[in-house]
């Protein structure tokens, strides 16, 4: 780490060698901001616009301010009007839903802010310094035993550690913030090869780790086979993947795997899939080697993150805050970050994170950057962009809303083409998906990987054809409670 980020943490103005870092002035690049429309997940009904920094509550612009060590700011918040009962505990509850106590406290430390809450006579607050100050000890403390679950880990998959990337929290935690504890992190997040799914998911088995019978952790549930775990990654065409793919966890040590396959998890893989893991970046805890994303990979990754989560995670925003202080200090990270959005067509998920962390964090962004990654500013952008359901899972999205989701995507040819492709799949994987041989060990599904041992009858195919159009036309929740649970299990074989 180097010394600007040691001393300049969270609000350090780094300047790139090679891209014009002018201070951004918001309204200057592409859209409003504001005029942005956001639908909550799932089936939710609730529309709201993209909040600005002065748009947020006060418990919300408080948090902001001690982020990005804004004394000043924070000081006018207690100072202010706002009821300062209500604004001290709404922070208290911000901080234990981010798990982000630790660098909160710090920042109240070393602001002289604690002043602020023993002014008053209310008992509330200062129990809510009193639960943050709680909070930020058990993270620090328990920092080091999230460090032995992760080196104990990576020790199981040491056969794989140039087919693994390690993202999110466990890796950024040691590589872009000091200390590390300041960024907890709970499941180990890690993007896996493939065709050595299998082979990883039983090096965890045989430590001890077991599969999730829920939905939640294996999508696939009752809408596809699951005996194997090959299975979960079964698609009708090479560039389908799902959202994530299999979550094991470890009774003895709380340890928990989040395990995927694709880096961005909207349902398609990463075009430069492969580049990705030739950029990788060598890291080490507590003496054991992994690999994780480049920084421009990783940037990308959160933003996506953050797309995908509706821009309402504090902690992935100050995640992407600090991979652009590191990315400011790298000649030609920039440039990079650029060309990885445009080839994965996630400009406009990236321009909008990078605008919410320019507001309300004041990070740093090359005037540049904003540029070349600005979306045209029209109703269709800031309307549908993320009012349509983000994913594109072929066996999870209702063919409606992944019509509607390839309709707003940058890349609608290639998904449009998916959809259409995949209509009509080959007999191989009808047969693997929705019959009884259960062969293979990639995802392609062309008659050789698949192997399958005996020709399909007329008969068989034009009932699986069915029921391969009952999963792609419906949600995944429907399917799971009618159809699917009488065609395959409900719980893993794995």
């Amino acid at each position: 780490m180097s010394n600007f980020l040691r001393n300049g943490i969270l609000n350090g103005f780094a300047k790139s060698n090679s891209m014009d870092t002018a201070l951004l002035h918001i309204e200057n690049f592409g859209p409003d901001l504001t005029k942005f429309w956001v639908r909550s997940l799932g089936f939710s009904n609730e529309f709201t616009h993209i909040k600005t920094l002065e748009q947020l509550s006060a418990a919300e612009r408080l948090f902001a301010a001690l982020l990005r060590d804004d004394c000043a700011a924070a000081q006018a918040i207690f100072a202010g009007k706002d009821d300062l009962k209500t604004v001290c505990e709404a922070l208290a509850e911000l901080v234990r839903i981010e798990s982000l106590a630790c660098i909160i406290y710090e920042r109240l430390v070393k602001l002289g802010l604690l002043q602020e809450f023993q002014r008053s006579n209310e008992p509330s607050i200062a129990e809510a310094l009193d639960s943050i100050r709680r909070m930020s000890m058990v993270n620090a403390s328990n920092h080091y035993q999230l460090e032995q679950k992760f080196s104990r880990v990576l020790s199981v998959t040491s056969d794989f550690r140039d087919h693994a990337l390690w993202v999110k929290g466990a890796h950024l935690s040691r590589t872009v913030y000091e200390p590390a504890y300041f960024r907890h992190f709970g499941d180990l997040d890690v993007i896996v090869e493939p065709s050595q799914l299998e082979p990883f998911v039983e090096s965890l088995r045989s430590a001890g780790f077991t599969s999730f019978h829920s939905p939640a952790y294996c999508n696939q549930l009752g809408v596809g086979p699951v005996n194997r775990p090959f299975d979960v990654i079964r698609v009708p065409l090479p560039g389908w993947i799902p959202t994530g793919a299999i979550t094991m966890n470890r009774q003895s040590d709380g340890g928990l795997v989040d395990i995927k396959v694709g880096p961005f998890e909207r349902g398609v893989q990463a075009i430069e899939f492969d580049r990705m893991f030739a950029e990788a970046e060598k890291a080490a805890c507590l003496g054991t080697s992994y690999l994780g994303p480049s920084r421009p990979d990783h940037l990308v990754i959160m933003v996506c993150n953050f797309a995908k989560n509706r821009f309402k995670t504090w902690r992935t925003l100050l995640d992407i805050h600090m991979l652009t202080m590191s990315l400011n200090q790298t000649p030609g990270s920039w440039q990079r970050f650029v060309a990885i959005c445009k080839t994965e067509s996630v400009s406009v998920a990236a321009w909008v994170s990078l605008r919410i962390a320019a507001d309300r964090l004041h990070t740093p962004i090359p005037d540049s950057v904003l540029r070349e990654l600005a979306p045209r500013e029209s109703v269709f952008t800031t309307l549908f962009s993320f009012t349509i359901e983000p994913a594109f899972v072929w066996n999870s999205t209702s063919l409606p809303m992944m019509l509607l989701n390839a309709s707003v995507s940058a890349d609608r040819k290639r998904k449009f083409d998916l959809l259409s492709r995949s209509i009509l799949p080959s007999a191989e994987f009808l047969s693997a998906y929705y019959g009884k041989g259960q062969s293979g060990s990639s995802v392609s599904d062309d008659a050789a990987s698949l192997n399958s041992r005996d020709p399909m009858r007329l008969i068989d195919y034009l009932r699986y054809l069915l029921m391969h159009w009952y999963v792609l036309l419906l949600p995944a929740g429907f399917v799971r409670r009618t159809l699917g649970q009488q065609w395959w299990s409900t719980k893993p074989g794995f």
